[in-house]
């Protein structure tokens, strides 16, 4: 059995370095947050999800170039040179500004001159009526003079030679016209500019480089301009490397605090620097399968799932302290035996504790997932360590320290066990009180108030958009469809619903995809239209209206348009115009997504208008983010239930009658029932994190229960001692997480580290032990 000993602590102290240098040297860490935790239902909102996170305007910062002063930027000149600088920096694909995104018309030429008889209108019966009556051809003759004699001239020549009636910017004239109103960057001390980067917004490596980069750019320009200039930034990146920062920064904090924390909980309980070592090892050992496992299953580690993890610690170390304390008051040749008895109850709490953290697997949470299986797999080898490994490594232990010693805890356990009559009844009223309070609990309803954190680069986003665009944001039309035509004609359905809601008030105006862009079908029918519309008499009346303007018929008096290929979505998204509609038109393989902006409206009216359309939803980020919220407060608290039954269930299971699975629940669920009257009485507004960490604690604290009331090793005081020890490690495992920045981890910190406390605290209270290792549990 020593040789056995041997061979299994030289061969951990040996994989040890092994396991923990591979799970440090090839897991992948993530950070971005909100695929953490948000997700859609349906397949429009995880590709718009998708599309937002790592698609074009995922790409884009949002540049504001303010003076403080107050006064208007006039100096155009020094602008043209700072794109030209930020152009110039590794991984920026282009720069502009902002107004330029509606303004590009000297390329459409290029594009459009062609398609004239094809996007003229979205409906030809009705504007050809008026495009080619006597009238309309004299003022367009009129306005194609003006405009060949205007600065313009070099772009209109090349367009009127293919387009003389200049069909192809018929569309743009009401572009113009919004341009004017909904769409016009708002006048004042600022210039926004556009800058698009190569990189996914959430390519936090590159995206990092590139912000840098911005800053001393701006910086050195702006000390040429004498520092009359502040530069303010919004965009998928900036919040992107903001969060990483955070993560990274609660990682490094909570990482040092907590392994300090424990080492010097440990060092207070134990008093020896080699039961130190020696579950410090396990823990490693433990982390490093925990992450191992956890990657090959996802392919990444999530920051938050590390940050998270590191709670385990504290419980993964409830394992061997259980079999420390036990195993050292043991003699050396009966101290495997002695971690062997209590082992059916390390077993039980272990399964249980999983339950609590594997229902996160099943909450729609993406990043919860994660955390289940990283728990799981650190339950399960600290288990395991615990049992096959840890014996072998204290066999050359000296008696435990605190085997003999007796603290203010342990007074608590004589104290119940003495007035338990007179302290339950007290304590009844008190669950009673709290659990009356909990109608009255507030419930978060929006999502966004779970990253207070946030809360300036949200400010600052609100700011800099407000000074471009009327639009109202994160509200618009989504449409999808299997293919761009599909999409396309889809969308052509909707633009007279809106005309209708704009005649009648309930709509102040919208951006669609025209005229950039019609299905095939309807250029086809426009030009069809067009040709049997141009006839003799209509290209006479044009040849008199030019003559009447003096321009020459023999160039632009016969309005010739053959027949070509429409243009396609795919021609518009490879061309310069590319930024005028890759917001808009988002083409995968699996699906295609159309967005139409909309200005003030009436969003029940909107919702009306378009309720009888398929795969066209109105879309409002508010209202998802407030569904999202909804729908996470009820999965977690069926979940939570879930969970609860679960762990009854094979507590019921194991110890085959009801009752005793009811006395090991009983700390736990009275502990969180106290800690949520207590917010309750607070004020302060729940979250479904809440309900996750109310599920943790239970699924912690009740270890406390099977452990107390089980008694394996036959001597109550010194189980009660080895669960203080594991309720210390626990608390303050979690307790680290209130230094975090990360509000996710504070609301942990606050319901886990109380609920496991008063839990710990109302063991004696409400649970009688077995008081030797023969006699059954009742």
């Amino acid at each position: 059995m020593i040789l056995s000993y041997t061979l299994r602590k030289y061969l951990f102290f040996l994989l040890l370095p092994l396991l923990a240098g591979v799970a440090v040297l090839t897991t992948p860490i993530k950070s971005d947050l909100s695929a953490f935790i948000i997700a859609g239902d349906n397949d429009e909102e995880m590709l718009l999800a998708s599309e937002m996170q790592s698609g074009a305007l995922s790409r884009r910062y949002v540049l504001s170039i303010v003076t403080p002063s107050g006064e208007a930027i006039t100096a155009t000149g020094q602008i043209d040179r700072l794109i030209s600088q930020l152009q110039a920096i590794e991984g920026v694909t282009d720069v502009w500004r902002a107004e330029q995104s509606r303004a590009a018309f000297k390329i459409i030429g290029n594009i459009y001159a062609q398609h004239g008889a094809h996007l003229y209108s979205r409906d030809p019966e009705t504007d050809l009526r008026i495009i080619l009556s006597s009238e309309a051809l004299s003022q367009r003759a009129a306005a194609l003079k003006n405009a060949l004699l205007s600065p313009q001239a070099s772009i209109i020549k090349p367009i009127a030679l293919q387009d003389p009636l200049l069909l192809s910017l018929n569309g743009f004239r009401a572009i113009a016209d919004q341009s004017g109103k909904n769409l016009q960057p708002h006048q004042g001390p600022f210039q926004n500019l556009q800058l698009e980067t190569a990189a996914s917004g959430l390519d936090v490596g590159m995206q990092s480089s590139i912000h840098s980069r911005i800053i001393s750019t701006f910086n050195n320009w702006n000390a040429r301009q004498e520092n009359q200039f502040r530069l303010e930034m919004t965009g998928v990146p900036v919040f992107a490397i903001a969060t990483q920062g955070m993560i990274e920064d609660d990682i490094t904090k909570l990482g040092a605090l907590s392994s300090l924390a424990l080492v010097v909980v440990f060092l207070w309980l134990f008093r020896s620097w080699r039961a130190l070592w020696i579950v410090s090892s396990l823990l490693i050992a433990t982390t490093a399968v925990a992450v191992l496992i956890t990657h090959a299953v996802f392919g990444y580690v999530h920051g938050m799932t590390l940050a998270i993890g590191s709670t385990l610690s504290g419980v993964c170390m409830d394992y061997a302290i259980h079999g420390l304390v036990h195993g050292q008051n043991a003699p050396r040749d009966k101290r495997e035996a002695a971690i062997a008895c209590i082992w059916p109850s390390m077993a039980m709490g272990a399964i249980t504790t999983s339950v609590g953290y594997g229902v996160l697997g099943f909450s729609g949470y993406p990043g919860f997932k994660q955390i289940a299986v990283y728990s799981a797999a650190a339950i399960l080898s600290a288990l395991l360590l615990t049992r096959y490994v840890l014996p072998g490594l204290l066999m050359n232990l000296p008696e435990a320290a605190m085997a003999g010693r007796k603290g203010i805890l342990e007074y608590w356990l004589v104290f119940c066990s003495r007035h338990r009559a007179k302290i339950l009844p007290p304590v009844v009223l008190l669950i009673a009180a709290a659990a009356g309070n909990l109608p009255s609990l507030h419930w978060i309803q929006d999502l966004q108030e779970l990253t207070p954190e946030m809360d300036y680069l949200k400010a600052t986003d609100k700011a800099i958009r407000e000074r471009m665009i009327s639009i109202e944001p994160g509200r618009f039309i989504l449409i999808s469809a299997k293919d761009a035509e599909s999409a396309l004609q889809k969308a052509e359905q909707v633009y007279p619903l809106l005309e209708r809601l704009k005649t009648g008030h309930k709509l102040q105006d919208y951006f669609g995809l025209y005229p950039w862009i019609l299905s095939a079908q309807q250029q086809q029918h426009n030009a069809a239209l067009l040709r049997e519309r141009l006839d003799s008499r209509v290209i006479k009346t044009w040849q008199q209206a030019l003559t009447a303007q003096g321009l020459s018929t023999n160039k632009l008096g016969h309005p010739d348009y053959p027949e070509t290929a429409p243009l396609t979505a795919q021609q518009l998204l490879a061309s310069p115009l590319k930024h005028m509609v890759e917001h808009q038109l988002v083409i995968n393989p699996e699906r295609v997504l159309i967005t139409i902006w909309l200005a003030d409206h009436d969003p029940e009216a909107v919702q009306t208008a378009l309720s009888k359309l398929d795969n066209v939803h109105y879309f409002s980020q508010r209202d998802l983010l407030n569904n999202l919220t909804t729908q996470y407060t009820e999965r977690a608290s069926i979940l939570a239930a879930t969970g609860m039954a679960i762990i009854f269930a094979l507590l019921w299971l194991g110890y085959r009658r009801p009752w005793p699975a009811l006395q090991t629940l009983l700390p736990s669920l009275s502990a969180a029932i106290i800690v949520a009257g207590g917010l309750s009485l607070t004020g302060q507004p729940l979250s479904f994190l809440h309900l996750t960490g109310f599920l943790l604690a239970i699924s912690i604290c009740d270890d406390f229960g099977i452990f107390f009331l089980e008694n394996r090793g036959g001597e109550i005081t010194l189980t009660y001692r080895a669960m203080a020890a594991s309720m210390l490690t626990s608390t303050v495992a979690f307790g680290c997480l209130a230094i975090a920045e990360t509000s996710v981890l504070k609301t942990l910190a606050a319901v886990v580290g109380l609920s496991v406390v008063i839990g710990f605290l109302l063991c004696p209270v409400m649970i009688k032990p077995r008081f030797s290792a023969e006699e059954p549990v009742r």
